[in-house]
């Protein structure tokens, strides 16, 4: 395939209710998409799901996509084509960049919009060309609440609407009366919750009194770079430990599971595959098929993501190795007043299923997506 040019744009998403972390509450993200123009006139889209911040992990917001795509990345990837030809596969698009360190959600957006590409030259979807066979599987929500009351609310939503799975954002002080009231109201939804490294090894003990209330996991409870004490911890508490931004490659993962295996044994360990904080879906896939031989648990995280860059995590939802259900939903439905595909994602019965479109399986809606987005550069290739 051979690339013709490369634009990056910037859509203004705004989210239809607040969502609350342990860092902050977003009410409105400026998100970065990358368009590969191929020579033969396709064009493939991929999101890099940037924060208002880079309190999540570094170089997620989107002055820092934006730099790394526009001085380094797109020029490398052009540089490559120049010199090698055409591409012939994604290990060689990663290839054309991998000397840059970091970067992933930059990274991911290239990628993301390369596998668009590929899918529609193949006519195929996305999931069949990862490996995926599931059609359907069940899928859960993220809850982002200030107060009980909020969480309570925005936890009767989605139970209403048919998801199986709820999973809550929580911070030291704001952690045991949401869960208790939560268990209290669904006593038998599937339950877990998020602590976005809000915790230290002064104040993590407080997890212990979550044993009672059956959850299926913590997440990333401790430091965003730390897999050793999270290891020791797991040893302590009844409830799995999950990884997410601990987890950057491959080798993160042997590591965490190599200290599981020494210590509260990999069915204590769960990772949550984040495809931009790996650099992309080529990794990602990579990590679920380790994960899965050893045995841990996985599933597909979400970054508050558009409906298009959903629909690409709802693929590779397709994949046998992912165990659990994934970040994909909003408790009241859409996540943003405006978005950027025809139809909107729909689940029935807390199920989604994906269907025999090529790509993604949805169609961007390119009036509506032009219409939002507000171009930032773009660079051209050599022919």
């Amino acid at each position: 395939m051979k690339l013709a040019r490369a634009e990056v744009v910037l859509v203004d998403l705004h989210l239809r209710t607040p969502f609350t972390t342990s860092f902050g509450t977003a009410s409105q993200l400026h998100r970065p998409f990358v368009v590969l123009h191929a020579t033969d006139g396709r064009r493939g889209v991929g999101e890099a799901p940037t924060l208002p911040t880079p309190a999540y992990k570094p170089e997620v917001d989107a002055p820092a996509v934006l730099t790394s795509l526009g001085e380094f990345i797109l020029p490398s990837l052009a540089r490559a084509q120049a010199r090698d030809g055409a591409f012939t596969d994604v290990d060689r698009v990663r290839a054309s960049y991998a000397w840059i360190k970091g970067a992933v959600f930059a990274k991911s957006a290239v990628e993301a919009a390369w596998w668009d590409l590929t899918a529609q030259e193949a006519s195929a979807p996305l999931w069949r060309i990862w490996g995926g066979e599931r059609r359907t599987f069940p899928v859960g929500v993220s809850i982002g609440g200030k107060s009980v009351a909020d969480v309570l609310t925005l936890a009767e939503r989605a139970v209403e609407r048919g998801y199986q799975r709820l999973k809550v954002k929580i911070w030291p002080g704001f952690d045991l009366e949401p869960v208790r009231a939560l268990r209290e109201r669904f006593p038998d939804v599937v339950l877990q919750v998020d602590a976005n490294s809000a915790y230290d090894l002064t104040t993590w003990e407080g997890l212990r009194a979550l044993d009672a209330f059956d959850l299926l996991l913590i997440e990333q409870p401790l430091y965003d770079d730390d897999v050793y004490y999270h290891a020791q911890i797991s040893r302590e508490l009844r409830t799995p430990i999950c990884l997410d931004e601990s987890i950057h490659s491959l080798r993160d993962v042997d590591v965490a599971i190599a200290l599981w295996q020494a210590g509260a044994g990999t069915e204590r360990l769960i990772v949550n595959i984040k495809p931009p904080r790996v650099s992309g879906f080529a990794e990602a896939i990579v990590i679920a098929k380790r994960c899965h031989e050893a045995g841990v648990r996985t599933w597909i995280g979400g970054m508050l993501d558009s409906a298009w860059g959903k629909a690409f995590n709802l693929n590779f939802n397709g994949l046998p190795e992912i165990d659990l259900p994934g970040d994909h939903f909003s408790p009241g439905g859409a996540y943003f007043m405006d978005d950027v595909i025809a139809e909107p994602l729909a689940i029935h019965d807390g199920q989604f299923a994906l269907g025999e479109g090529a790509g993604p399986g949805v169609d961007l809606d390119w009036e509506r997506f032009e219409r939002l987005a507000e171009s930032q550069f773009a660079v051209d290739f050599a022919h």
